[in-house]
């Protein structure tokens, strides 16, 4: 078990989602980098995850002043409620509950694969 949105976290879900076939063909032609930070636990530094094609090859800590081409940030609450089901991901992005920085037609394009992502995340054994 790992503290949820920790590194150890993210590299579990590199893991899985690099092996799930349905995730795959949803992110199939996707390229770029992306930041997920908890905005309210310093304890929980940003992440950097970046795709290429339909394989997330690199999960890391974000650098200081570096820069990502998407960025999906929330409170260490929201991510939580998706993790656990109890707030819909789409939802949670479509009511700025989950503020989404990025080109925005391409994340809507690639919606399904994101929302695949959640539903990865969630089979991570986790303590909060």
């Amino acid at each position: 078990m790992v503290q949820f949105l920790s590194l150890d976290y993210w590299k579990q879900v590199e893991g899985i989602a690099n092996v799930d076939e349905q995730f795959k063909m949803k992110a199939m032609g996707f390229t770029g980098s992306f930041t997920f930070r908890v905005t309210d636990k310093d304890d929980l530094p940003p992440v950097y995850v970046k795709w290429e094609g339909a394989v997330v090859t690199e999960v890391r800590l974000l650098g200081e002043s570096e820069k990502t081409d998407y960025a999906l940030e929330a409170t260490y609450d929201v991510w939580s409620q998706v993790n656990k089901g109890e707030l819909d991901g789409a939802n949670a992005i479509m009511t700025r509950m989950i503020q989404s920085k990025g080109n925005m037609s391409m994340i809507i394009r690639y919606s399904k694969a994101f929302l695949r992502l959640f539903e990865v995340m969630q089979t991570v054994e986790v303590e909060y």
